[in-house]
Protein backbone atom coordinates (compact mmCIF):
# COMPACT_ATOMS: atom_id res chain seq x y z
CA UNK A 1 0.00 0.00 0.00
CA UNK A 2 1.77 3.35 -1.42
CA UNK A 3 2.05 6.05 1.50
CA UNK A 4 0.35 9.44 0.79
CA UNK A 5 2.71 12.24 2.12
CA UNK A 6 3.68 15.45 0.85
CA UNK A 7 7.48 16.67 0.90
CA UNK A 8 8.42 20.54 1.43
CA UNK A 9 11.65 21.51 0.67
CA UNK A 10 12.56 25.36 1.86
CA UNK A 11 16.00 26.93 0.06
CA UNK A 12 14.91 30.14 -0.26
CA UNK A 13 18.22 31.39 0.30
CA UNK A 14 19.61 30.11 -2.88
CA UNK A 15 17.22 32.41 -5.03
CA UNK A 16 18.56 35.64 -5.79
CA UNK A 17 17.45 38.42 -3.82
CA UNK A 18 15.28 40.28 -6.67
CA UNK A 19 13.42 37.31 -7.65
CA UNK A 20 10.11 38.39 -5.50
CA UNK A 21 10.10 42.00 -6.93
CA UNK A 22 7.19 43.15 -9.56
CA UNK A 23 7.97 41.64 -12.56
CA UNK A 24 11.65 40.66 -11.29
CA UNK A 25 12.76 44.53 -11.64
CA UNK A 26 16.29 45.41 -10.60
CA UNK A 27 16.00 48.07 -7.73
CA UNK A 28 18.83 50.23 -6.13
CA UNK A 29 18.26 48.37 -3.27
CA UNK A 30 18.85 44.64 -5.22
CA UNK A 31 21.41 45.09 -7.65
CA UNK A 32 21.55 41.32 -8.15
CA UNK A 33 20.69 40.75 -11.64
CA UNK A 34 19.97 37.34 -13.07
CA UNK A 35 21.36 36.49 -16.08
CA UNK A 36 17.87 34.38 -17.73
CA UNK A 37 18.37 31.79 -20.32
CA UNK A 38 17.72 32.32 -24.15
CA UNK A 39 18.18 28.71 -25.52
CA UNK A 40 17.04 25.49 -24.35
CA UNK A 41 19.68 23.35 -22.68
CA UNK A 42 20.26 20.70 -20.32
CA UNK A 43 20.49 22.97 -17.27
CA UNK A 44 17.25 24.99 -17.93
CA UNK A 45 15.74 24.48 -14.96
CA UNK A 46 18.18 25.55 -12.90
CA UNK A 47 19.31 28.43 -15.37
CA UNK A 48 15.79 29.55 -14.92
CA UNK A 49 16.14 29.98 -11.08
CA UNK A 50 19.98 31.03 -10.83
CA UNK A 51 20.70 32.38 -13.94
CA UNK A 52 23.46 31.69 -16.36
CA UNK A 53 26.08 33.04 -15.30
CA UNK A 54 25.53 30.53 -12.03
CA UNK A 55 25.74 27.85 -14.45
CA UNK A 56 28.60 28.66 -15.74
CA UNK A 57 30.48 28.76 -12.63
CA UNK A 58 28.98 25.44 -11.94
CA UNK A 59 30.83 24.38 -14.99
CA UNK A 60 33.77 25.56 -14.62
CA UNK A 61 34.41 24.36 -10.80
CA UNK A 62 37.27 21.99 -9.79
CA UNK A 63 36.11 19.44 -7.06
CA UNK A 64 37.74 16.22 -5.27
CA UNK A 65 35.46 13.71 -4.00
CA UNK A 66 37.28 11.47 -1.52
CA UNK A 67 35.68 8.11 -1.85
CA UNK A 68 33.09 6.53 -3.73
CA UNK A 69 30.57 5.03 -1.78
CA UNK A 70 27.33 5.14 -0.86
CA UNK A 71 27.40 9.30 -0.14
CA UNK A 72 30.46 10.11 -2.81
CA UNK A 73 28.32 8.36 -5.03
CA UNK A 74 25.26 10.18 -4.72
CA UNK A 75 27.72 13.48 -4.58
CA UNK A 76 29.12 12.26 -8.38
CA UNK A 77 25.62 11.64 -9.50
CA UNK A 78 24.30 14.94 -8.57
CA UNK A 79 27.46 16.82 -10.06
CA UNK A 80 26.91 15.16 -13.32
CA UNK A 81 23.10 16.28 -13.18
CA UNK A 82 24.03 19.66 -12.45
CA UNK A 83 26.53 19.83 -14.36
CA UNK A 84 29.87 20.48 -12.16
CA UNK A 85 32.95 20.32 -13.67
CA UNK A 86 31.11 20.15 -17.26
CA UNK A 87 33.37 23.30 -19.26
CA UNK A 88 36.58 23.42 -20.70
CA UNK A 89 37.96 24.51 -16.94
CA UNK A 90 35.84 22.53 -14.68
CA UNK A 91 36.82 18.88 -13.22
CA UNK A 92 36.11 16.79 -10.75
CA UNK A 93 38.93 13.87 -9.30
CA UNK A 94 37.61 11.43 -7.38
CA UNK A 95 39.70 8.79 -5.20
CA UNK A 96 38.87 5.53 -3.74
CA UNK A 97 41.00 2.60 -2.56
CA UNK A 98 38.66 -0.10 -2.59
CA UNK A 99 37.14 -2.88 -5.28
CA UNK A 100 33.48 -3.38 -5.37
CA UNK A 101 32.12 -6.43 -3.33
CA UNK A 102 28.45 -7.79 -3.95
CA UNK A 103 27.47 -6.03 -0.64
CA UNK A 104 27.79 -2.32 -2.06
CA UNK A 105 25.35 -3.43 -5.03
CA UNK A 106 22.09 -2.81 -2.37
CA UNK A 107 23.09 1.12 -2.11
CA UNK A 108 26.01 2.22 -4.28
CA UNK A 109 23.69 2.48 -7.11
CA UNK A 110 26.41 3.82 -9.60
CA UNK A 111 27.60 -0.46 -9.41
CA UNK A 112 26.13 -3.19 -11.06
CA UNK A 113 27.36 -6.66 -10.58
CA UNK A 114 29.44 -7.12 -13.34
CA UNK A 115 31.47 -4.12 -11.15
CA UNK A 116 32.71 -6.71 -8.61
CA UNK A 117 35.99 -6.62 -8.14
CA UNK A 118 36.61 -3.51 -10.11
CA UNK A 119 37.86 0.06 -8.55
CA UNK A 120 35.15 1.86 -7.11
CA UNK A 121 36.17 5.29 -7.76
CA UNK A 122 36.84 3.82 -12.17
CA UNK A 123 33.82 2.34 -12.31
CA UNK A 124 31.76 5.36 -10.64
CA UNK A 125 33.95 8.20 -13.37
CA UNK A 126 32.44 5.82 -16.01
CA UNK A 127 29.07 5.46 -15.06
CA UNK A 128 28.59 9.20 -14.28
CA UNK A 129 30.46 9.88 -17.70
CA UNK A 130 27.58 7.73 -19.16
CA UNK A 131 25.08 9.88 -17.44
CA UNK A 132 26.86 13.72 -18.36
CA UNK A 133 28.95 13.09 -21.31
CA UNK A 134 30.14 16.53 -21.04
CA UNK A 135 31.58 16.30 -17.32
CA UNK A 136 34.93 15.79 -16.67
CA UNK A 137 36.20 13.14 -14.61
CA UNK A 138 39.39 11.70 -13.57
CA UNK A 139 39.33 8.32 -10.86
CA UNK A 140 42.28 8.06 -8.78
CA UNK A 141 42.79 4.68 -6.46
CA UNK A 142 45.75 6.26 -4.16
CA UNK A 143 44.72 6.95 -0.70
CA UNK A 144 44.22 10.51 1.17
CA UNK A 145 47.17 11.44 3.62
CA UNK A 146 48.06 14.00 5.63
Amino acid sequence: MPIRQFFYFDAIECLPENVFLPSNEVTTESPTVVNLPMKPSRYLSQEIIFGQDFQEKLGKSKYFVVGSGAIGCEMLKNFAMMGIGCSEEGYVYVTDMDSIEKSNLNRQFLFRSWDIGKMKSTVAAEAVKAMNSRMNIRAYVDGVLP
